[in-house]
């Protein structure tokens, strides 16, 4: 029982976290590969177009979990595979997640966390609309 409540702990706690932190990271370096991900998403909106392409990388580290039997890790990163593709894809499935992500691709400083909303709120970098006076 113990070890299932560290899988779900890791799952839903500790993943989320990471995620953002990562993410927030790929901002801090400017990474290259992350920034291509924001320029088609950013030139389909004012295109109206799709031409989304299905991320690749995941499937490296889901692999590489599965190969050393490490489940809960290839799961947490099946998880943000999936949310991610949905979120671009089918947005209609996870509107509040869709709608949190793709304000990150307009307002790029906030809303860091992909599967989750919470860590946003945690870290203080949720998007806020700014009311007029």
């Amino acid at each position: 029982m113990e070890l299932y409540l560290g899988y779900g702990f890791t799952f839903f706690f500790i993943f989320p976290i990471l995620e953002w932190g990562l993410h927030y990271f790929l901002h801090f370096i400017n990474n290259k590969m992350h920034n291509n991900h924001h320029t088609i998403v950013t030139n389909n909106r004012i295109n109206k177009t799709n031409s989304l392409t299905i991320e690749y990388w995941p499937i490296i580290p889901i692999l590489f979990f599965l190969y050393n039997t490490s489940y809960i890790c290839a799961l947490i990163f099946l998880k943000y595979y999936v949310v991610h593709t949905l979120i671009h894809w089918y947005p209609k499935l996870l509107p509040e997640l869709a709608e949190h992500h793709n304000t990150h691709h307009i307002y790029s400083n906030y809303n860091f966390c992909v599967t989750n909303i919470w860590p946003d709120i945690l870290f203080k970098s949720q998007y806020k609309k700014k009311l007029k006076n």
